[in-house]
Order: structure tokens, then C-alpha cells, then sequence
């Protein structure tokens, strides 16, 4: 019995499990990135194909240290029974809800959006998202940011920044000018 007591007058320290939503319509994917720091283990991703694209449909893809999961094919709407009340084809589908499980979900995944239309994919736009791990104590109140940190700071290190591209396609393209420019000749020199 003090057994009982006892763990009822622990606290217990957690987070409200939360679902963030991300959006494709034909103008793209919002947000492609889901912010850092916006979910934890356990918090669910709802994808929701909203592009009215005749004939399109969206394959989502998650991926995290050699993990891939799939979405089914999502549509932009589900054809109903008269009544509006259930779905004619049961395989049909406008939302893929993932949940990042309490256990192992924490780290960078990488998102793919996959936009196909009449079967045949037309568009490709990739994201990412980082869980952070959801610690029940007292002595882990804040969120721990050395996950994502690193994983950022390793990946600035490897890609140049945008600077520095568009800096080189504004140099290659003057350089592409100055080249095939014609060259005005003297009148004097005939």
C-alpha cells in the first residue's frame, strides 16, 4: 500500500503529445522543414495532399539512419457514398499521419515529397525534421538541442552556404557574357 502512495506523490514531469501539420498544394509544400525544436518523441506529423492538380496524387517519404517508411498514395479528395458518410474506395487516402515513437525517434529525419500526376512523377521537394527526445525527470526540463546542434553543424560544414552559390552563378554567368559579347573593332584599323 505505501508502495501505491508512493508513486502517486512522484512527480512526473512530460510533455502534451502534439500533432504538427504540413500541407502540398500545387505551390509547393509548407513547411518542407518542420522547425526545430517544434516536436519530441511521440508527437505526430500529419501530411495532408490539399493540390487539386487534376490526376495528382503524393507519396511522402520519411527516412532516418537507414529507416525509410512510406506513406500510401495520397489524393486530394476520396469519392463518398450518397449519404457523404464513408469512403467508396477504403484504400483511399488525403492524410498520412506518422507518429515519431517514444523510443529511438529522436535525431534528423529526412522528409521527401513525391508529387506525381496521371503516374508519373512530376515534382520532387525534400525537407527535414528534427525530434528531440522526450526525458521524463526532473533534471532533463529543457529541451536538449545537442541533437539537432550537431547535426546542423555537421551538415554546414559539408554544403557550401547560398552565398557563396549565388556569388559563383552571378561570376559564371558574366563570365559566360563577356565571352560570346562581340567584339567592337576600330574603324580606324581597316
Amino acid at each position: 500500500m505505501a508502495l501505491v502512495i508512493l508513486m502517486f506523490m512522484a512527480p512526473v514531469s512530460g510533455h502534451e503529445l502534439k500533432e504538427y501539420t504540413v500541407m502540398v498544394n500545387s505551390s509547393g509544400v509548407y513547411p518542407a522543414d518542420i522547425p526545430d525544436n517544434s516536436m519530441k518523441e511521440g508527437d505526430s506529423a500529419w501530411f495532408w495532399m490539399k493540390d487539386s492538380t487534376e490526376n495528382a496524387t503524393l507519396i511522402v517519404k520519411l527516412e532516418k539512419d537507414g529507416l525509410m517508411l512510406q506513406s500510401p498514395e495520397l489524393q486530394y479528395e476520396c469519392e463518398l457514398n450518397e449519404n457523404q458518410t464513408e469512403k467508396l474506395d477504403e484504400s483511399c487516402e488525403t492524410r498520412f499521419d506518422f507518429t515519431f515513437n517514444q523510443r529511438g525517434a529522436a535525431g534528423h529525419w529526412e522528409i521527401t515529397f513525391m508529387k506525381y500526376v496521371n503516374g508519373d512523377l512530376t515534382e520532387t521537394i525534400s525537407g527535414s525534421v528534427c525530434i528531440q527526445q522526450d526525458i521524463h525527470d526532473e533534471t532533463h526540463d529543457e529541451i536538449d538541442d545537442t541533437i539537432c546542434e550537431a547535426i546542423e553543424s555537421k551538415m554546414s560544414a559539408t554544403e557550401p552556404s547560398s552565398q557563396s552559390v549565388i556569388v559563383a552563378a552571378i561570376i559564371f554567368f558574366v563570365g559566360a557574357m563577356v565571352m560570346f559579347l562581340p567584339t567592337k573593332q576600330n574603324p580606324s584599323s581597316k
